[in-house]
């Protein structure tokens, strides 16, 4: 039996979006805690809320450095050996790339909050939760844009996508990972609301 084909771009590309709909299930949680309930505390003590909490959010962290090294390692190679090529002057190049360095900062940081400091990061993450979803987002979004560009002609670097939708369908498939992760979510806190409704009725 023939196995998977896949081109590399096209697997750092899932990647992305996978942490995208992570991210997006996680910031779910979040919201309904912090914006929705206003208690903080339901992110330890409603049981379904602290693991799909945590468990997307490890998710999402892991997928994030997966793709980072992916990206590093073609970042620096079209720097110092032209191998992918180093598109200084493109546009949806320098769009997607530099602004990566400020996502960066932001996810560790709330990567070692999470595992090191966890008591600071309900204090910080009003905003530093929800910079980390729109990271994400902005990620996933240029991302999949940039990579669509390059399978089409003048800059034919990639092969079409086999496992993403068609070009044509660029516009859906940018938001599949929102939709999907708004889905997970409404289940997840459709589960939590029943928690704390019963809570209230004890």
């Amino acid at each position: 039996m023939a196995g998977l084909t896949y081109s590399v771009a096209e697997f750092n590309t899932i990647i992305t979006m996978l942490g995208c709909l992570c991210a997006t299930v996680q910031a779910a949680t979040g919201v309904y805690a912090f914006h929705y309930k206003k208690k903080k505390a339901l992110l330890k003590t409603n049981d379904v809320l602290f693991r799909s909490h945590r468990a997307f959010g490890s998710f999402a962290t892991t997928l994030y450095f997966l793709g980072l090294f992916a990206g590093m390692v073609g970042f620096f190679g079209g720097i110092f050996f032209g191998e992918p090529p180093f598109e200084g002057t493109d546009y949806s190049y320098n769009f997607h790339v530099w602004p990566n360095f400020a996502i960066l900062a932001i996810i560790v940081w709330k990567t070692y909050l999470s595992y090191f400091k966890k008591p600071s990061i309900y204090k910080k993450a009003k905003w530093l939760g929800i910079a980390t979803f729109l990271g994400w987002a902005y990620l996933w979004i240029t991302s999949a844009f940039s990579y669509y560009l390059r399978t089409i002609p003048p800059n034919e670097q990639h092969e079409p996508p086999r496992y993403l939708l068609p070009i044509e369908l660029f516009w859906l498939q940018v938001i599949i990972p929102f939709i999907i992760g708004i889905f997970l979510g409404l289940l997840i806190l459709r589960s939590a609301d029943r928690i704390e409704k019963k809570k209230i009725n004890k």
